[in-house]
């Protein structure tokens, strides 16, 4: 019954991601026009915001002394980020090669 549970919240989770990604992506475009922003610069914009909790958890435990907490922090989303990041890269290659 546990295991059940925790794969409904995870499809509810990632539903919930998908719907409010279509929901700010209207205002998002709204906002990246007025600033006068090209898509790669939104892109590099959205990274940076993106990115932004785990510096400031690296340079919180960096600042208290607690390796452990920056270290796992690190690991954590590496672990996810680097294979999807040459994964993507492998697909858009092979792609632009036909």
């Amino acid at each position: 019954m546990n295991v059940w549970l925790w794969v409904g919240v995870l499809v509810l989770a990632a539903w919930a991601a998908h719907w409010g990604a279509d929901q700010l992506l209207t205002p998002l475009k709204m906002l990246r026009k007025q600033w006068g922003l090209t898509a790669s610069a939104g892109a590099a914009f959205l990274a940076i915001v993106t990115a932004s909790p785990e510096v400031a958890i690296n340079i919180t435990s960096a600042a208290r002394g607690v390796s452990d907490i920056g270290l796992g922090n690190l690991l954590g989303s590496n672990i996810i980020s680097i294979p999807l990041m040459v994964t993507i890269a492998y697909d858009c290659r092979c792609c632009h090669e036909l």
